[in-house]
């Protein structure tokens, strides 16, 4: 990987990679690269490669970040491709807008998460932001994750401690079997909680209890 340092009297070198199933995705943000670091005055930007998915290949050289579009694959990428290059920075670069791949995408190891349709003018800001110890998310995505938040706060706010335990045995994968084991409880006491549970948050199913505390 490069040598980034901080010396002011030097045009930092930031090697960089694009994965990215779409010929065309990949050739956008290639040239958005190329022309939005010839108009920063404070860093280099050299393209690696450009890719339609992970490289199996040890001989390619490691570069600083990875450009990453999820669109067409699963964010699971995103963690093999971290594995595959331990110590670079991985930015996703994508159309897909949804919080539950958002925050997927983090878990995974992303740093950054930009969208085509507002922030591909800010990709070279993004990565000499990533590259300083930042992270660059779009700002209607990191609204979302923030509205988000409050509203998974709400629901939580609605619950008693009980209550929460056994919903979130439910987002654990246990079945109403193991809740009642795992709290001393008798089954039907657990059917009893997930009915309270679901009439005070507004659902009917265990898919809808999930998307409401995790999505």
């Amino acid at each position: 990987m490069t040598d980034y340092t901080n010396d002011k009297n030097k045009k930092h070198l930031i090697t960089v990679g694009i994965i990215d199933r779409d010929e065309e995705g990949r050739k956008l943000t290639s040239l958005t690269l190329k022309e939005n670091a010839n108009k920063n005055k404070d860093i280099n930007i050299e393209l690696l490669f450009e890719l339609d998915k992970r490289p199996h290949n040890p001989v390619i050289q490691t570069p600083d970040v990875l450009i990453i579009d999820i669109e067409h694959q699963d964010s699971s990428c995103v963690e093999e491709t971290r594995n595959a290059f331990p110590g670079t920075q991985i930015i996703i670069l994508t159309t897909i807008a949804e919080v539950k791949a958002v925050r997927s995408c983090f878990r995974n190891g992303a740093v950054g998460y930009l969208l085509k349709q507002t922030c591909m003018s800010s990709l070279v800001q993004a990565i000499n932001t990533t590259m300083n110890g930042g992270s660059f998310v779009s700002p209607s995505v990191n609204r979302a994750l923030i509205e988000q938040s409050f509203n998974g706060k709400k629901c939580e706010d609605l619950l008693t401690a009980r209550e929460l335990q056994i919903a979130n045995g439910i987002v654990e994968g246990l079945s109403y079997k193991m809740i009642a084991q795992k709290y001393a409880i008798s089954l039907d006491t657990v059917r009893i909680y997930i009915k309270r549970i679901y009439r005070k948050l507004q659902i009917n199913s265990k898919g809808e209890l999930i998307a409401r505390l995790t999505a």
